[in-house]
């Protein structure tokens, strides 16, 4: 007796709004589930580290006099670059007329202008309320 009834819930189920909302939903799909695609094709997995004989190879070593050449550079270039931090360290308003802030002012230019433009409208604003 019990088994009948079990029978009739398997039943409602079967036909529950919810089962058969998502199968209308689903009839549109014409891929099949991720389940069934795992299965069907085998996983290839990326590989680690790259083939060594596909790599590039360098085709010529660099000359003595160049590599002598570059590396003063270099040296000339951290000589200079220590020697600007020191005077800078020593002299803080050295920063207002560097290289750098001139770039920064060049590149913000029409920002600036906006900025300056909108405080004065601002400042004519409150005097005309006061």
């Amino acid at each position: 007796m019990w088994y009948q009834g079990d029978d009739d819930e398997e039943e409602d189920l079967l036909f529950s709004p919810a089962l058969m909302a998502r199968r209308a939903s689903e009839s549109w799909i014409d891929t099949p589930p991720v389940e069934v695609l795992a299965t069907q094709t085998s996983l290839q997995r990326k590989k680690s580290l790259p083939d060594v004989q596909e790599l590039p190879r360098a085709t010529r070593q660099m000359p003595r006099e160049e590599v002598s050449y570059l590396g003063s550079a270099r040296r000339e270039e951290v000589r200079r670059q220590i020697d600007e931090r020191e005077r800078l360290r020593a002299n803080p308003l050295l920063y207002l007329v560097s290289p750098q802030v001139k770039d920064w002012f060049s590149r913000q230019q029409l920002v600036l202008v906006v900025l300056f433009i909108n405080i004065s409208l601002a400042i004519m604003f409150f005097k005309l309320l006061t």
